[in-house]
């Protein structure tokens, strides 16, 4: 099983990228990426979280930080900085799918 650990975002085009960096318990790690039909972040983040959650393999994103990644990022301390807003949205839309997954399998 796998959790979220960090999340990036970056514009492409009109379109926000959002890729998940996902860790399991024996130090394994993978990329899971989605281009969002939308140009806001907070609906972006939404969109991933759905996605992820759907998924059915990954079971917490408590505590994943999301960030601009650096081509983003006008400075680099720019590229450290969490956004803690879209980081609520991407957990309450996380844990909603993941609960509905959840009632589904029951």
């Amino acid at each position: 099983m796998w959790r979220v650990d960090q999340v990036f975002l970056t514009y492409k085009g009109g379109r926000v990228e959002v890729v998940a960096s996902l860790v399991n318990d024996d130090g394994g790690l993978r990329n899971l990426s989605v281009i969002a039909p939308t140009k806001d972040p907070k609906e972006a983040v939404e969109h991933a979280a759905r996605f992820i959650a759907g998924k059915g393999n990954v079971y917490r994103a408590w505590g994943a930080r999301i960030r601009w990644a650096k081509q983003q990022a006008s400075t680099e301390q720019d590229a450290l900085i969490r956004d803690l807003h879209l980081e609520e949205a991407f957990l309450e839309a996380f844990e909603e799918t993941l609960d509905e997954v959840r009632d589904r399998m029951r």
